[in-house]
């Protein structure tokens, strides 16, 4: 007949045996297992040692903190702790073991990575007396796989496409209109449809900035053709001011030119003739002033691709300053919150 250290009891023996008033201070909802039969365990061995264990399914509190999300870290804790029972009548510890707590090989987390354990025990103080309490803390690390590929790269190719309107011609207004509200519209929508997988917190997190300057990106690259297309039509503005300034002087050279004719027809005397010369001097003045006053830059030589030159200087600093600006803005970002 074989020796055996130690010996299965029945679960049912559990209300004749000793058992702790342990709870978990931070438990939110809480199952035992009763599929196929109670899920519990009991054992004594030839030391006189009890085995109790339970299966239970915990639904625990961890507060978090995501000003990084979705780079960030979790420290989420399981606190047991006697409930009536002071430290005069019972200490509960650890097992003195290199894992106390131990996780499944096979145990897979869908956004997180469980990357370390700590286990403490101390005493907690109330009104009531001293209690004994055990606190286990998990490490979690948050998978940014879904996000990268969900809003990321997404809206990466987004603020690059926006750029692209730099290289069409300025006379293509439909085409880079239509392109600069495509892709403010598409960053708007992504920014929406990833919103329901964002926690809702009342601070700004990482995965917000991010998306706040790449809207800003789209948004200014669309202001940057209002710039353009303003600064290659003022040229057409100038000439038509200009052909306006001189449509009024030619209709005051006329009138002069009238008045001209009348005072000549009725200048028979020497002194008439006095006259006449004297106001066609001041009419003369006047008009010097005219000139120098309205008229003075109707002669002043205007290159007729001034603007659209600028305009396509414009466009060719954007194309170097936006990619650079977004290049800084990636080299601040991504150490500051995955550092």
């Amino acid at each position: 007949m074989g020796y055996s250290d130690s010996v299965s009891l029945d679960p049912s023996l559990l209300k004749k045996i000793w058992v702790p008033d342990t709870f978990f201070t931070n438990e939110k909802g809480a199952d035992f297992h009763y599929v196929t039969t109670e899920n519990k365990l009991l054992r004594v061995n030839s030391r006189g040692e009890i085995l109790y264990s339970i299966r239970l399914t915990l639904t625990l509190a961890c507060p978090m903190k995501l000003q990084r999300f979705p780079m960030d870290q979790q420290v989420c804790p399981m606190k047991l702790e006697s409930y009536g029972m002071t430290t005069d009548d019972v200490r509960l510890v650890w097992k003195e073991t290199d894992t106390p707590v131990a996780i499944a090989d096979d145990l897979v987390l869908p956004q997180f990575a469980i990357t370390s354990i700590v286990t403490t025990q101390m005493i907690m103080e109330y009104s009531t007396g001293s209690y004994s309490r055990m606190r286990a803390e998990f490490t979690l690390e948050r998978q940014m796989g879904y996000y990268m590929i969900q809003t990321y790269v997404p809206t990466i190719l987004i603020v690059i496409l926006s750029w692209v309107s730099f290289w069409i011609n300025i006379e293509a207004a439909p085409a880079r209109v239509a392109l600069g509200i495509t892709t403010v519209l598409t960053m708007t929508t992504q920014s929406s449809g990833s919103s329901g997988a964002k926690p809702k917190v009342s601070y700004v997190k990482a995965i917000d900035i991010w998306m706040a300057v790449c809207l800003m990106f789209v948004f200014a690259a669309l202001i940057e053709f209002a710039a353009v297309n303003f600064t290659s039509r003022q040229d057409k503005e100038v000439a038509r001011r200009r052909q306006k300034v001189k449509q009024k002087q030619e209709e005051k050279e006329k009138a002069k030119n009238l008045n001209r004719k009348k005072s000549n027809y009725s200048g028979y005397s020497v002194g008439g003739q006095q006259l006449n010369k004297a106001s066609e001097r001041g009419s003369q003045q006047a008009e010097n002033k005219d000139q120098a006053k309205n008229g003075g830059s109707i002669e002043k030589p205007v290159n007729p691709t001034e603007f659209m030159d600028k305009a396509k200087k414009i466009d060719s600093m954007s194309r170097i300053i936006f990619p650079c600006a977004f290049l800084l803005f990636n080299a601040i970002y991504w150490p500051t919150y995955l550092g």
